[in-house]
């Protein structure tokens, strides 16, 4: 599942030596005598910097707490606070704060990056979309939240309107390796399945160990009736993941009906199946596509495995570009 980038802390340079990660006891014991409370709380906002930056949240929550209760004026403190809070599972919490800084300073692109990732993370994927596009308006050079953007209209299903955002990220980063799958990947959503196979070799040419893309890119090849390019396609997935059951049936597929290699195809259909494999539709695509190879001893195979589907006219879909998807396919989630 593709992730939303969350919008880094802003920290200010930690306090050196013993003092940085001392309790505040040690800290009054040990840095020169009691401090004015507007010292103490850069201290503790120090130390809850260090504990942010190590992911211990809600330490860090208690700092920046401490540290506001000292100095309430301090503001980059609300701002890591809400950060930490949105990682240790309280959006909500995060939300508050930032929408009350962001009153005060609604041009502060830190504020609003912070605001959309905390209102994705709390399940506000609208609001999330439209801070991101505040954002943009902003500073349309703003490569993290125009990403975010992408993948939340991604999820939300607007693939039409991501795939120029990411398209506009390759412009201003032609090594975004990131924003160059999740382009693969919703042009194949797209039913663009040539700029989708361009875009997923230029990706495993710098990726080859991602499995998924690997798979992604054989159903594209698939849909082209490029059937060797994709069982290489395949071939490299597997080499990296062993049980991806869809890049198994759809090698066994090609094998069984385009290829005409039938042991290589049953081997594959018998590791596609102990691993899982039990789409229905596919399934009897397969038995209904013309010219299949060893139509018993798939037939028997299916049947062991309890999948072995009563036909009644269903359309094949394999092996042109109608084909359904299929492969590992993550959703564009954040």
């Amino acid at each position: 599942m593709a992730e939303v980038k969350r919008h880094p802390a802003r920290r200010a340079g930690l306090l050196a030596g013993l003092c940085r990660f001392a309790g505040a006891a040690l800290l009054l014991a040990s840095c020169a005598g009691a401090p004015r409370d507007a010292a103490l709380a850069q201290e503790y906002y120090n130390l809850g910097n260090a504990h942010l930056e190590l992911k211990n949240y809600e330490r860090a929550v208690s700092l920046y707490r401490e540290a506001l209760r000292l100095d309430p004026e301090l503001n980059r403190a609300y701002y890591n606070l809400s950060l930490a809070l949105t990682e240790s599972g309280r959006a909500e919490e995060a939300v508050g704060i930032l929408e009350r800084l962001a009153a005060k300073d609604p041009q502060n692109r830190d504020l609003l990056e912070a605001l959309a990732y905390a209102y994705h993370a709390q399940g506000q994927d609208q609001k999330a979309l439209d801070s991101y596009e505040s954002i943009l308006s902003l500073a349309p050079e703003n490569t993290a939240a125009r990403y975010n953007l992408a993948i939340l209209l991604g999820k939300a299903g607007r693939n039409a309107e991501a795939i120029p955002h990411l398209e506009r990220l390759m412009e201003l980063d032609p090594g975004d390796q990131q924003a160059l799958y999740q382009l693969g990947r919703l042009l194949a959503g797209e039913g663009r399945t040539g700029e989708s196979v361009a875009a997923l070799e230029r990706y495993v040419q710098e990726r080859p160990e991602d499995a998924a893309a690997q798979a992604l890119l054989g159903d594209g090849y698939r849909k082209l009736e490029r059937y060797d390019r994709a069982l290489e396609a395949y071939a490299a997935a597997l080499t990296r993941q062993e049980k991806l059951a869809e890049a198994r049936f759809y090698s066994a597929l090609i094998y069984l009906t385009r290829i005409e290699d039938p042991q290589a195809g049953l081997a594959a259909l018998q590791r596609a199946l102990e691993d899982g494999f039990a789409d229905a539709a596919q399934i009897a695509a397969l038995l209904e596509s013309p010219g299949l190879l060893e139509k018993e001893k798939v037939r028997e195979l299916l049947a062991g495995r309890g999948l072995l589907p009563a036909l009644g006219g269903q359309q094949s879909t394999i092996g042109g570009p109608q084909a359904a998807p299929g492969g590992p396919q993550p959703a564009p989630a954040p």
